[in-house]
């Protein structure tokens, strides 16, 4: 009891830290299931036909791409490869259209990279 009294502040102190640690784990699983959860439904209902709607989500993943990760960029160019022949222009296909978008933007983030590699290297 002595104890607590004594280190009441700093135990306060590391109990708030460690629940705001839990919680931005939390809320970084959530986004990112919720960006997984807005590809698949996207996927299905252009797959579907809904193309209206899909054009839509289509939208709003185009506009989301520069804030991902590249590992959920990564997950995405996988996924859709899988759903579309990534060699083949099929410009009336928003997969294959949003395919080719995360194509860009995983080439214009290894390309600044690269560039930035190559600064490192000159440094030294």
């Amino acid at each position: 009891m002595r104890f607590l009294r004594r280190h009441i502040h700093a135990l306060l102190f590391f109990a708030v830290l460690a629940f705001s640690s839990v919680m931005v784990v939390r809320q970084f699983l959530l986004n990112q299931s919720a960006h997984v959860q807005a590809r698949e439904d996207f996927m299905a209902l252009h797959q579907k036909g809904h193309l209206q709607m899909a054009e839509h989500r289509y939208q709003l993943l185009i506009h989301a791409l520069p804030k991902l990760s590249e590992s959920v960029l990564w997950d995405d160019f996988e996924r859709t490869l899988n759903v579309v022949d990534g060699k083949t222009p099929q410009l009336d296909n928003l997969i294959w259209k949003y395919q080719v978008s995360v194509k860009n933007e995983l080439n214009k983030r290894i390309e600044g990279r690269v560039e930035r590699a190559l600064e490192r290297e000159q440094t030294r």
